[in-house]
């Protein structure tokens, strides 16, 4: 029995059936690495999605979805917040900062990296999408305490994740929190 072939052209617009079930979008103003954004969104979208979509800033990602990693860690008010769990309605008027806008929120100017970035690339942290997640964890870590001890380190940073990257992610926080202490 052979198929029956459309009735209608490849190209024909969906029937217009009006979906009920359809998230409601507004209108909501973010600040994110020092910029004013306006975006129109479902109040209910994730921050993560909203970032890498409507923003095009595609340093967090999505790993596990659920909170449990720290792929998709960025700074909320100065604080490590999971943009994968965050609704964007919650995060208006806060202060978003992304692994992008890390180092000119320290005043360096463009193509500098902060001192995470750095100690990363001095360790030899090698490539993986978890790792901007981590960067901005050590971030906050550092920037609370100074001087981790490991199981702060991996309790900050490695929640869930699964990266072969450990050792050189831990010398690296090592290192800079070695450093911080000197100065």
């Amino acid at each position: 029995m052979s198929a029956q072939p459309s009735r209608l052209p490849i190209d024909a617009p969906p029937a217009a059936v009006p979906d009920e079930t359809a998230p409601e979008r507004c209108t909501m103003r973010l600040s994110v690495n020092g910029q004013a954004r306006t975006i129109n969104a479902d109040p209910d979208t994730p921050l993560l999605r909203v970032l890498r979509q409507d923003l095009g800033l595609t340093g967090a990602c999505f790993a596990c979805t659920n909170g449990r990693c720290s792929a998709c860690t960025v700074h909320v008010d100065d604080r490590p917040t999971r943009a994968c769990r965050v609704p964007v309605h919650v995060v208006q008027g806060a202060q978003i900062v992304t692994i992008e806008g890390l180092a000119a929120r320290e005043g360096l100017p463009p193509g500098q990296l902060h001192a995470v970035q750095r100690a990363w690339a001095e360790c030899g942290v090698p490539p993986c999408p978890c790792q901007a997640g981590m960067i901005m964890a050590a971030t906050a870590l550092l920037m609370d305490n100074p001087d981790p001890g490991t199981a702060e380190i991996e309790a900050a940073l490695f929640l869930d994740c699964g990266c072969g990257a450990r050792p050189h992610v831990l010398r690296a926080v090592r290192s800079l929190a070695e450093r911080l202490r000197s100065w």
